[in-house]
């Protein structure tokens, strides 16, 4: 069994990519929620959905998201940070650029 923090820090990584989907469209947190529920499986769903709304505000204070009227939407920051992530853990056989190491 993998440790709460390792686990909450996956859960923040699939909701940023759940998220850089549909960029630029904003999505509810029913739509969050199912976006991530099979990778986090519970019988207790409101487990989830605290986890949820914690790690939002967590990503909220990071400046990577922020919540609108019809959800939440990826701020700049957020959209840079998901592109990194697909270039370095993507499957293009690019060599990582010097400025980046």
């Amino acid at each position: 069994m993998k440790p709460e923090s390792i686990v909450l820090a996956q859960l923040r990584s699939d909701l940023l990519d759940a998220m850089w989907l549909q960029y630029p469209l904003a999505l509810s947190l029913d739509q969050l929620e199912t976006a991530v529920h099979v990778a986090y499986l519970t019988r207790e769903t409101s487990w989830l959905t605290g986890a949820i709304r914690a790690q939002l505000s967590t990503l909220n204070q990071a400046e990577l998201i922020r919540p609108c009227a019809k959800g939440y939407l990826l701020t700049e920051k957020g959209r840079r940070d998901r592109q990194q992530a697909a270039r370095f853990l993507g499957t293009n056989d690019k060599p990582t650029p010097p400025e980046a190491a």
